[in-house]
């Protein structure tokens, strides 16, 4: 007895109950996530973060700020109905909207999804507690699993998936009985395709074949008519023959459509074809299947830059994590900084500090910050002008002992409160001065040690120059040793990368953003050098910077060893600013640049006219 549903129908049901079955293991799987488990989270966090910060406020006797906080929360959160503070006596100190109306009492003080109750402690001592009713996440009894967001889901795409199947399996399945002769212009149609179409009858042999089939085999279509499909030589796709059964005997002996099945083929030209193939058995006017309709979707480029595409995602995404690690240090690097800046300078400005002693120390913290600030920002800025090429080099004749001298000196105080040795010796004699950027072999020097005193808890850091050639060109060698923390050899290879530190748990204890061993390398590499390191991990590291000196012919040498930073004339940084008698015109659209530039110029001896923008400038210049 046959079936009241056609086959077309049958299929339909199938593949919709097959989508639905998959969609409902997802959800009790978890694979589709769980709105009702992320709301709870969800409050569940808020609760807490508000307890603590309340359990702060009841310590200090703030009820006040507390009430005023809780309003606001409420206010903002459209789920939470009301809030309440209840001492550990029952009394209610606080009261949120209309709290008696949406609370009722949880017992043994826990928590459901709409009434959560979180604990307070006054110090150790437990004060009280802090509720919170929320509205329900969903209804409840059978309703509530009616209306629920996966059961509408289930149902909205059962429908949809079955409209379409019965409407697709309808124009794939009709005129398409190999018992019949195929009409001309049906044949005509599947020509012009182009994907392969084979018609296989139950026992598999060829009844219709495209062109576009026929011509990646090498054969003309009604060649292929009568020849068994399974000895056309199929392969896997990794090479190996394909074993049977074949989806299409599949199809038949089952009676179910095979989908997606990838096979490959040789094809005319000894190369391989992968093919995506599809198999829909096909029924006849009497409601039995006398065949199978087969298609071949060529994704042989795809499965080609497959692995392609695998590797630039890798690649994408390593990148990508290394550049949002890098964002987090970054924003933990300003954020320090700033908090001190902000913070001391607004005790300054309520006249909090009682003494010029105190005064100073929240001056110098200040300034201190600030110039941590500004190092970062010199730092991204560095690496995004080296990135761009647009890196500016200057040439002039310098000490290079007196640069390293300085750098010692400036950072001997960061030494001794770590109660470590900074040394600097010279291995020989080397030049008084040569040609480079002295600004840039500062800032390598400064990083260098800086890190150096940074990552060696005990020890000392030693600090060296030397003269070497590379290829016949003299160079000045910087060598910077420590007994600190040392690097694994994975760590070797990728420190020198922008965003890239040793391990995160570097990260965690020492801060820092990663780019200040990568701009130092561009700098030494621009300078005509390079930076290497030799380190081995619990031991220490040495770091050594190459640039090169320009010519020494008739060049003093000097013994660099024990040389003081006083035996060189001052820095012109550290020069007082003196001017000329002078009048001179600012423009800038910033008050605070206005207001900083006019005091340090009237100090300097000279007269400071200001101007907002480049027209008023322009104006008072006329």
């Amino acid at each position: 007895m046959h079936s009241i549903f056609s086959a077309r129908t049958r299929i339909a049901l199938g593949l919709a109950s097959l989508l639905s079955s998959a969609l409902l293991l997802a959800i009790v799987l978890r694979v589709i996530p769980d709105r009702r488990e992320a709301v709870l989270q969800g409050r569940a966090n808020l609760c807490e973060a508000v307890a603590v910060n309340s359990s702060a406020l009841v310590s200090r006797a703030d009820l006040r700020r507390l009430e005023a906080i809780l309003t606001s929360i409420v206010a903002r959160n459209d789920d939470l109905l009301s809030a309440a503070v209840r001492r550990y006596d029952g009394v209610l100190c606080i009261v949120v909207g209309d709290h008696m109306a949406h609370w009722n009492e949880v017992p043994e003080e826990r928590s459901i999804e709409s009434h959560i109750q979180v604990g307070l402690f006054a110090g150790d001592n437990k004060w009280g507690r802090i509720e919170f009713s929320f509205t329900p996440i969903s209804a409840s009894g059978l309703w509530g699993v009616i209306t629920s967001p996966w059961m509408r889901m289930v149902v909205f795409i059962c429908a949809i998936s079955l409209l379409m199947f019965y409407f697709y399996l309808g124009k794939m399945l009709q005129h398409l009985d190999p018992s019949q002769a195929v009409p001309g212009r049906v044949r005509t149609a599947l020509d012009t395709l182009a994907e392969g179409l084979l018609v296989l009858d139950r026992k598999g042999r060829v009844v219709l074949a495209n062109e576009s089939f026929a011509t990646g085999v090498g054969l003309e279509p009604h060649d292929l008519v009568g020849r068994d499909a399974a000895k056309l030589g199929w392969i896997n796709v990794d090479g190996s023959p394909a074993s049977r059964p074949y989806p299409w005997e599949q199809a038949i002996q089952h009676e179910s459509a095979q989908l997606g099945v990838m096979m490959g083929l040789n094809s005319a030209n000894d190369q391989r074809q992968i093919f995506k193939v599809n198999c829909n058995p096909v029924m006849g006017s009497e409601g039995q299947y006398r065949g199978v309709l087969t298609s071949f979707d060529d994704v042989t480029q795809l499965e080609e830059t497959k692995i392609e595409l695998a590797e630039s995602k890798e690649a994408a995404e390593t990148a990508n994590q290394a550049k949002s690690e890098f964002l987090a240090r970054m924003s933990h690097e300003i954020r320090t900084p700033m908090n001190a800046i902000l913070g001391f300078t607004d005790l300054m400005r309520r006249g909090i500090d009682v003494s010029k002693h105190e005064r100073m120390e929240y001056l110098t913290t200040i300034h201190t910050s600030g110039q941590h600030l500004l190092n970062l920002i010199n730092d991204i800025l560095d690496l995004s002008k080296v990135e761009a090429g647009k890196l500016e080099l200057e040439s002039k004749e310098f000490s290079p002992v007196h640069i390293v001298a300085e750098v010692v000196d400036i950072m001997q105080a960061r030494a001794e409160e770590k109660a470590i040795a900074l040394t600097y010796e010279s291995d020989g004699l080397v030049p008084a001065t040569i040609a480079s950027d002295p600004t840039r072999l500062r800032q390598v020097i400064t990083n260098l040690v800086g890190n150096a005193i940074k990552f060696t808890d005990e020890g000392s850091v030693k600090v060296s120059t030397r003269i070497i050639t590379s290829d016949g060109v003299p160079q000045l060698a910087i060598d910077i040793s420590d007994t600190g923390i040392g690097l694994t050899q994975d760590a070797q290879q990728k420190i020198f990368d922008p965003f890239e530190q040793a391990d995160n748990s570097v990260t965690r204890k020492f801060g820092g953003t990663g780019l200040g061993l990568s701009i130092s390398k561009r700098f030494c590499e621009a300078m005509g050098g390079d930076l290497s390191v030799v380190s081995e991990y619990g031991k220490g590291s040495v770091f050594t910077a190459k640039i090169e000196t320009g010519c020494l012919e008739g060049v003093e040498t000097i013994d660099a060893t024990g040389y003081a930073i006083h035996h060189a004339q001052p820095s012109e940084e550290l020069q007082e600013l003196t001017l000329p008698p002078s009048r001179i015109l600012v423009a800038d659209d910033s008050d605070a640049n206005r207001k900083l530039m006019k005091l340090v110029l009237s100090r300097a001896g000279a007269i400071a006219d200001m101007a907002e923008n480049g027209q008023i400038a322009i104006d008072m210049a006329e």
